[in-house]
């Protein structure tokens, strides 16, 4: 009998350590280790490819014992002991201390060696290897192929296509070794079989040796760099609140990144490691969390994005005039869903999303209310138009609403923010057909229409034409629809009460599972008072409220399940989001409950938000538990303290 194909297995990500100075990112195993992990993600990553694969430390020859792994900002301090050399008694006797430090463009790395005894000498080496393995090609688990190093001017270099890593030793006396022993009898290849740098090193008792060595990491095809601009600061906190608002503001500063195309226009890489470039739905929302304390964030973010706004139709890319990009990518994304499953495969600009052109619209009249940007907002008033256009005529799924169904075969199946295969159901489990008229795009579509109407209303039409005023009333006409139908077609009854489904499938049915899309609709101006009262009660309610954050499907749903990507999980942006909602609609105390709960819920992952967690409630445990996949740092997710912050504010 043949054995069943295996599925790829993602690789685990809530137990490695993780420093990011966008466009790079140093990714280690829980020991503090840089070498392939079969459960985890480990390299040297530049933009969308990992670069090194391989830095392992010996000491004459055997690889420190792990001691402990501290990170801090875009810095992981590793500490071993080096058991193979003996001391005169039962105590280590020498000490290993790794620095990784990770900068745009280059990562260092610091090693020191300590000991108790009066003199010790031996060999510090560390072998190095490179796969250049594409980021799609990572994510399932898939290793890429060895690359060959050149001995150059005294550095390592290893080059493929456009992309490069060149490894420079920064103390002297080191030796570089490119030969490989490919008859050796180690089987994995280590320590012999990998390129090295390697130094004689001589320590005493309160002397220790130092060496180093960096990697300068390019990609000449790459289409984001690090931002000029450093981004938003805040004084510090106390308690649980300014621990995680500090953790967040410091991993938003990893994130930070602008385009080659606008490189004065700073946004946030959506988060690490699979995402780490210029994401419509994402850097929007990230950028509207923040908004308190960045402006210019939210101006770039606007600018990098209309640089990309659709001009034609296309179905491959799904592109439409006006329309706002999903993501933005230097190369094709190819993304095998394992056996049996279809191939995604998205073209380098790809934009199947419903939702980020109206999230566009809605950044920008927040800003334009800010008045900290007038200049930058007058400069978008032609996307905006654009914009505004697209959304007057994107009315064509069911009953007329904002719908998405990808038309190419090969693209996003799901175009909301839940965009997994499985995420759009019925209570009893059916998926739903599309086109789909999700609930929360409706709300962003609402709020889109007025912000751009006031924004076009106050602003006069260059040579004097009276084309936005125009635009203006056909955006209000637009949004008293929206409204209108929104409350005849999405609301719905169970046995707790009524509720917004979470969207409507192709004939015009609810999906009659009570989900968090909700809460998006808080503050968007699409409920009335009595409506934003319902949504609250069923949001706090014991089968969406885990204690922890906003589950994203109820537990009475049948295809309820905890650790599911979108149909159960908590998500901290999405959580997040409803407690912006309520804030605006004047639900101070429950929006306050909400963030304590997602607060608490940060204690558990080190004093940070990861991108999802387990939606499993305080009753089954005293920790939130970790969604293993979930991306760390991600920009929403870490913006999301802001909110919470706001929330909680004395």
């Amino acid at each position: 009998m043949s054995p069943l194909p295996q599925p790829s297995l993602q690789p685990s990500l809530h137990r490695q350590h993780v420093a990011v100075a966008a466009p790079s990112q140093l990714w280690l195993s829980p020991e503090g280790r840089l070498a392939p992990d079969p459960a985890g993600l480990t390299g040297v990553f530049h933009a969308d490819t990992r670069l090194l694969d391989r830095a392992l430390v010996t000491v004459d020859g055997g690889e420190p014992q792990p001691v402990g792994v501290v990170v801090r900002g875009n810095r992981i301090t590793v500490e071993g002991l080096a058991r193979n050399i003996a001391g005169p008694t039962l105590d280590p006797a020498v000490r290993v201390v790794q620095v990784w430090t990770v900068e745009p463009g280059a990562v260092r790395h610091r090693i020191e060696l300590s000991t108790s005894l009066p003199e010790c000498a031996c060999t510090l080496a560390v072998h190095v290897s490179s796969d250049f393995a594409p980021m799609d090609a990572v994510r399932v688990g898939r290793p890429g192929e060895p690359a060959e190093p050149t001995h150059d001017a005294g550095r390592l270099v290893w080059e493929r296509n456009d992309q490069s890593a060149a490894i420079t030793p920064a103390t002297p006396g080191a030796q570089l070794v490119t030969s490989i022993d490919r008859d050796s009898d180690d089987t994995d290849g280590f320590p012999s079989g990998h390129p090295s740098l390697s130094w004689s090193a001589t320590l005493r008792r309160g002397e220790p040796f130092h060496a180093e060595w960096s990697a300068a990491l390019e990609d000449a095809g790459a289409i984001v760099r690090a931002a000029a601009d450093a981004g938003a600061e805040e004084e510090g906190r106390p308690g649980a609140v300014g621990r995680l608002l500090a953790k967040s503001l410091n991993q938003l500063a990893g994130l930070r990144v602008a385009t080659t195309r606008l490189p004065d226009a700073p946004f946030l890489a959506a988060g690490a490691p699979w995402y780490f470039t210029l994401f419509g739905r994402d850097s929007l929302w990230a950028a509207r969390l923040l908004l308190p304390l960045d402006s210019a964030l939210a101006a770039g973010t606007l600018h990098a994005l209309a640089a990309y706004q659709g001009t034609e139709r296309a179905v491959e890319s799904a592109e439409e005039p006006g329309k706002i990009p999903h993501e933005i990518r230097a190369r094709e994304l190819v993304v095998d869903n394992g056996p049996g499953g279809d191939q995604l495969r998205l073209p380098p600009v790809y934009y199947g999303t419903v939702d980020a052109t109206a999230l566009w619209l809605c950044l920008l009249g927040e800003l334009w209310r800010t008045g900290r940007a007038p200049d930058a907002v007058r400069r978008l008033l032609p996307a905006a138009r654009r914009a505004a256009d697209w959304l007057l005529n994107a009315g064509t799924g069911p009953l007329g609403f904002l719908a998405y169904r990808d038309e190419s075969g090969h693209g996003l199946s799901n175009q909301g923010w839940k965009d997994s295969a499985d995420a759009m159901q019925f209570l009893d489990g059916r998926r739903a057909e599309g086109p789909i008229a999700l609930a929360e795009v409706q709300g962003y579509a609402h709020q889109a229409a007025l912000e751009a109407a006031a924004l076009f209303e106050e602003l006069r039409e260059p040579g004097g034409g009276k084309g936005l005023r125009g635009q203006a009333s056909a955006l209000r006409d637009f949004a008293g629809g929206l409204q209108e139908r929104f409350r005849e077609a999405y609301w719905v009854d169970d046995a707790a009460g009524r509720f917004p489904a979470m969207a409507l499938d192709a004939a015009g049915t609810p999906l009659d599972s009570p989900g968090s899309n909700m809460g998006h609709l808080l503050g968007t101006g699409l409920l009335d008072a009595d409506e934003a009262r319902l949504v609250v009660d069923r949001l706090l309610g014991p089968e969406l409220f885990s204690g922890f954050g906003i589950r994203t499907l109820s537990t009475e749903a049948a295809g309820y399940w905890p650790l599911s990507y979108h149909c159960g999980s908590v998500w901290a942006h999405d959580t997040a989001i409803a407690v912006r909602g309520m804030l605006a609609e004047g639900f101070r105390a429950e929006a306050a409950s909400v963030a304590r709960g997602l607060v608490r819920a940060s204690e558990s992952f080190g004093n940070g938000l990861p991108e999802l967690f387990s939606g499993v409630g305080t009753g089954e445990s005293e920790l939130a538990l970790a969604y293993p996949a979930a991306c760390w740092p991600q920009a929403w997710s870490a913006a999301s303290a802001v909110v919470l912050a706001q929330a909680l504010a004395s």
